[in-house]
Formats: structure tokens, sequence, C-alpha cells
């Protein structure tokens, strides 16, 4: 029987593998390249079968080659060199790396071990650590690249392990803590760290309070999820965002929010601050009034100036805006200038002002301040080569801590209502008082009925008629205002037009009255007097609308009615407003497209004759105040009779007002007044009524009119 030599090779391989006391299964099933080698010349003795499977030979084959002949791949001389000086040493044991270039790169850590001498054998075990390496080679560039983006990072960034040391952090985040950063070494804690910067005076809001600083710092890092917001004291803000690993560490981001803080710090300013002046504004204020308010002593009150520009409104129309905010910027000045650190001046409209002041409270001493304030506004200020003059009214309140007024809001509600009553008076400074609540209040209710009413229609025009006295008849009528309310029965206006102008009405109210008189004007045409005329009250508000004379001209068409029967009534004051050459160019263009102007209440203005003429004024009406007992009071007939002979003079004609009786006429007659209106003749009276009067005084037959010709101007 034939036998295979190589089957016989294998089985005296294996005897030699038992002769040598190497156990075969683990041998020759290893998962490592075993070889035994003869030490003496270094041929191969036995190979398992990784090992022949790695050198792609049988056991025969291998037997009769050496190891360097059976590796070709590396260098036989080295090899033999270092196998024998391995042997010479008589080293127990030793490992080295080793690649082999077979159909691919592949690495072995190599053990070679030496076996008893009188075995006289090598032992080498061969791992292929290929994947491994690669694994770590991938390892080291991957911790590279990320050392390298972690540097590269504009955030800070930091990781501590499971017992709170540091692992790793970027330059950025030594940056971040110059003061700490020394102690930013691997292994340190994170306590350490931040008590070397509390040591330096490194975190702004933990000097003066280190230990309670850091048990919250310490309390925030262990537990905190959140995002954390730090100031350091070099000005740098930074956001803090920490998360916990899945190892029990911690990783961190600081990101420098400084410019965003800056940011949100400009607007913030920006926003409670009033761009023209320089000033703050109203937001927030109750807020910081309250805050003003922590600590006042027994014997102090924090006060609440109101103050509002007298005259503002007039410069602004006749020099323009431009010196409006001139004046604006020089009043704040002198605010800002009159408070003292931890106080503030504000802007909160127009020429509305505040000041809120810490003072004793001191009634004397708070008006004091306030009058000081006056005077100085009161000094003349000069603006491209003029002089303007302005004053402040001023309403004062003072901060009730008991009732809560800061957290209501009710002290400056209080100011405010102050300065109301002040405005009435002007230039004045007034301290709240509750009757002016009350008053508002009851002011507030007839507003919002006011707006009820319009909306119900319960606005009429009353008629007073205006008669020539000499020849007893009617020569025209002043529409007049009254509210039919439906509790307080028929209302004058005098009642209720301050409320409705605070309340914003009295557009509407102007108006319903011009359609009013153009109807009533309309209805006596239709009666057969088409030469009647009605005047009407123009209102400062009224004469200050660029469209006026477009309004006016639209309810004559929608009436058809001619309008030189409109008759224009201003009142005396008006000549005096610092808005009259804003009013000058409404009331020459009404003159000019044919409407007649009356002056009413004359001689309670103190009007310059000049402005008589200015205005183009037609007719005059005589204050009932030097009407009523011009009969009996001999100063006063002097000086009603010199008020009829400067209208005469003038050319201008003259109604007296308020007459009440016959002796009053009579007396009047005789001074050369003929034109009258008062209750002797009739009271208002409404439309309808109008037919009975005129039994009594009717109109005349021919075209007349109760004002001299020559002063008719425009009339078409």
């Amino acid at each position: 029987m034939q036998v295979d030599p190589d089957q016989n090779a294998e089985i005296s391989a294996m005897q030699q593998v038992i002769g040598r006391n190497i156990l075969l299964p683990l041998f020759e099933n290893s998962g490592q390249a075993i070889m035994v080698l003869n030490s003496d010349d270094l041929h191969i003795v036995a190979a398992n079968r990784l090992a022949r499977t790695i050198l792609k030979n049988g056991m025969r084959a291998l037997q009769r080659l050496t190891l360097m002949d059976a590796v070709p791949s590396l260098p036989p001389d080295d090899v033999a060199r270092f196998l024998r000086q391995f042997i010479r040493v008589r080293r127990r044991s030793v490992r080295a790396r080793v690649g082999l270039n077979t159909d691919k790169a592949t690495i072995y850590d190599v053990d070679i071990i030496r076996m008893p001498d009188q075995e006289k054998s090598i032992v080498i075990i061969a791992q292929d650590v290929s994947a491994t390496v690669l694994a770590l080679k991938m390892a080291d560039e991957a911790e590279s690249k990320m050392a390298t983006a972690i540097n590269a990072l504009s955030d800070g960034f930091v990781l501590y392990d499971a017992d709170d040391r540091l692992v790793i952090c970027n330059q950025t985040y030594r940056t971040f803590y110059p003061e700490s950063a020394a102690a930013m070494e691997p292994g340190n804690t994170f306590e350490t760290i931040l008590r070397l910067g509390l040591q330096n005076g490194q975190y702004a809001d933990g000097i003066g309070r280190e230990e309670e600083w850091l048990a919250t710092r310490l309390k925030q890092h262990r537990s905190s999820q959140g995002v954390i917001e730090q100031k350091l004291s070099n000005g740098r803000w930074l956001r803090i965002v920490e998360r916990a690993t899945a190892d029990g560490g911690r990783v961190g981001l600081r990101v420098d929010v400084t410019q965003l803080k800056e940011q949100q710090h400009a607007l913030r300013r920006l926003a409670i601050t009033d761009e023209l002046t320089g000033l703050r504004n109203r937001r927030n204020l109750l807020e910081d009034i309250a805050l003003m308010a922590d600590g006042l002593g027994p014997h102090e009150t924090v006060v609440v100036y109101h103050l509002d520009l007298d005259r503002f409104k007039a410069i602004n129309d006749v020099y323009g805006h431009e010196a409006g905010d001139h004046v604006l910027k020089h009043c704040a000045a002198i605010l800002e200038s009159a408070v003292a650190p931890g106080e503030f001046a504000a802007r909160v409209g127009g020429d509305e002002f505040i000041i809120v002041r810490r003072m004793p409270n001191d009634r004397d001493a708070i008006t004091a301040f306030a009058d000081q304030i006056i005077d100085r506004l009161l000094k003349p200020l000069g603006y491209a080569g003029q002089f303007m003059h302005i004053g402040v009214s001023i309403g004062i309140a003072l901060l009730e801590l008991k009732s809560g007024m800061a957290a209501r809001g009710t002290v400056l509600t209080a100011a405010d209502l102050a300065l109301y009553e002040a405005k009435k008076i002007g230039g004045v400074a007034l301290f709240f008082e509750n009757t002016m609540r009350d008053q508002v209040l009851s002011a507030n209710a007839l507003a919002r009925e006011l707006q009820i009413g319009l909306e119900r229609n319960e606005f009429e025009a009353y008629f007073q008629p205006q008669v020539d006295a000499v020849a007893g008849e009617c020569v025209g009528f002043e529409a007049l205002l009254r509210w039919n309310h439906p509790r307080r029965g028929v209302m004058n206006a005098g009642q209720f037009l301050d409320v409705a102008q605070r309340a914003g009405l009295t557009d509407a109210l102007d108006t319903l009255m011009t359609d009013a008189a153009c109807h009533a004007l309309r209805w006596l045409s239709d009666q057969g007097m088409p030469h009647t005329s009605i005047s009407i009250n123009m209102s400062t508000a009224q004469l200050s609308d660029p469209r006026l004379l477009s309004r006016l001209e639209t309810a004559l068409v929608k009436f058809d009615v001619a309008r030189h029967l409109l008759r224009i009534e201003l009142l005396e004051s008006t000549l005096l407003d610092e808005r009259t050459t804003h009013f000058l160019a409404n009331v020459n263009a009404m003159v000019s497209a044919g409407f007649v102007v009356e002056l009413d209440d004359f001689g309670t203005g103190h009007a310059a004759i000049a402005a008589l003429r200015k205005f183009h004024v037609s007719q005059i009406k005589i204050d009932r105040s030097f009407v009523r007992h011009v009969d009996t009071d001999e100063d006063l007939q002097k000086l009603t009779a010199a008020i009829i002979g400067l209208a005469n003079s003038l050319d201008i004609s003259v109604l007296a007002e308020g007459v009440e009786t016959h002796e009053e006429q009579a007396r009047l007659i005789d001074m050369g007044c003929r034109l009258a209106q008062g209750w002797f003749y009739s009271k208002a009276m409404p439309l309808s009524h109008i037919k009975d009067f005129l039994t009594r005084y009717p109109v005349p037959t021919h075209f007349r009119t109760n004002v001299s010709p020559k002063s008719i101007r425009g009339v078409s």
C-alpha cells in the first residue's frame, strides 16, 4: 500500500508537537498563526493550520524551509540575525510588529518564545492586528481632527469626566478665562479651576460673595440642562451650555455673546430713550418709580412733576418744527440738569415732560423746585436771530406707598390731573387734590355720554335773534349748540364743550353746527326770507384746520345758500393767540371767498385796534359785561360809548350782546348802537319756533345787511 508523503509529514509533525508537550488541539485550531522552529538552523518544525494558510504551503513543504525561506518578504539576514541574537542572550520571549506583503499588506504582532534548552525549539506566535492597527490609526486621525476642530472653534469647548476632572478644553476656552487658565490641566477638577478664577476676581457677580457664588455655580454645573449667562469682570458676556455625557461626565460650550448683549443693551436704551432730546421716555416709568421708593426714609417721598409747555404749538406754527425741536432740546437740558443722580427726567409726549425726584416730604420745598423750573423756562430763548417765549404748567403728585399708588399707576394719573388744572390757569404748579379726580371721573362719564349723544343725534342748533331795535326788525340769528340730554334736559354748550374738546369730539360738533346753520338759511330762504343771516362761532381748532374753507363751501353747496349770509364769529381772544399768523391765512381765505367776519365778546380780550383791520372785521359784538346796567352806570356808559365810537369811526358795525331791559336798549340806541340781541328780545330757540318770533320782529322786506356796505368785502 502506497503512503501519501504529505500525510506522513503531518503525522510526523503531530508527533513532534506532542513530543514537545504542546497541546495539539490548541495548537492546530488556534486563532493565531503558530510555528515551531529548530533553534539550531531555524528550519520550520511545525506550523498550525492558520500558519499554513498564511504561508500557502503544506507541512511537508514548510519542513524543508527555514523561516526566512517561508517568508521571503522579510529581509532574511535581518531576521536570522535577530533570531540568533534572541537565542544567544537567552531571553525567554520577545514581541515584535511585522508587516507582510502577501496578497495585501498585513500587520502582525509576533511573540517569539524560547523553549527549554533540551528542546532546542523556538515558538513563533503571530496575531493579525491589521484591523486593530487600522482602527487605532483611524482613531488617532479622528482624535487629531477633533482636536483641530475643537481648537478651531470660535466657541469655548470643555469636557469633564465622571469625577468632574478636566479631560480636554480648547484654546478659546482658555482665552475666555485668562485668570483661571493656569489651572486648566487634564485631571484638575472643575471646582479647582473655578476657585482660581474667583481668587483672581474673574467673575463680576462673584466678587465679595465668593463662597455663595461658588455653591450656586457648582449646583448649576452638576444639574442644569439649561442655558446660563455669565458676566466676567473684563466685560465679556458668555453663554454657557452644558450637557451630561453617557459616562457621567459633562461637556460644555462657552459662546461669546458680548456683542449681542451690547446690542440688546443699546436696543433697551433706545427703547426707553427719546430720540430727539436724549431723555428717557415713559416706558417702564412705573417700575423705576417703584424702585426709587425702595428704602425711603420716614420723612421722604417720591415726587412726580408732570410738565406741559405753554405756547409750544404756537412756536411750531409760527417758526416751524425745527424751532420747536430746538425748544424741546433746550427744555430737556434744563430739566436734566435739575435732577440729581438716581432721579430722572423724561419726555412723555410732544411737549410734555416728567421729573421724578426723591425728596423730603416738605410741601414748601417741593413747590420751590417747581417754581425754579418755571422761572428757568420763562427766560427768552434765542433761535435764528429771534427770541421765543415759552412757559410751563406743572402738576405735582406724591407717591402714596400705603395706597399702592406705584403698583396701580395712579401717581402718574394724579400728576396728569393736577397738570390739567394747572393748564387752565397757565404758568403755575398745582398739587394733586382728590377733587380733581372726581372732576375727571365726572368729565369722563360726560365724554362717554357725548359720544353716545352724537350717535343718537341728541344735539341741535338753537337760534338767538339779532334785531334792529330802532326798526323793530329781525336782521339775523346766532346759531348756538344745545344738547337734548335724556336725563339732564337741554344743556348749553358751556356745560360740555371743554369735555368735548378733551375727548376729541369738537370736530364732529363743528360739522354739525355748520350743517345746521346752512340748513336754517335754506329754510329761511324757502319761507321768503332770503336776506336773513346766521352767525356761527368759529373755534380755534377750526381756524387751525387747513381744510376749513373747503368744508364751509361743501356745506354751502349742499344746502344751496349764499356764502355772505353765513357769518363767521371769532372770539376777541383769538386775535391774541400766538397762532394769529396761522389763523390769518384761513380768515383771509374766507373773506376773499365772500364770508363776513364778526368779532365776538369785544372788550374782554384787549385786542389791538390794528387787528380789527388785519382780520377784515365787519362787525363787533360788544360783550354783555359792557351792556348790563349801562343805563345806570356812568363809567360803563363812557367805556361802551368809546367802543361804539371807535367802531363807527372804522366803519365797523356794532351789535350789543346780553340786552335784558328796555332801559338798556334805549341807552344803547342813544349811544348809536341800534343792533342787539339778548333775552329782552328772545332766548335761543329751535328752528321750529322762529316763525312765531318773526310775527313780532319781522325780517326786512328789502335787501339789507347788518354791516355797513363799505365793510362787506368779497360778497358775491
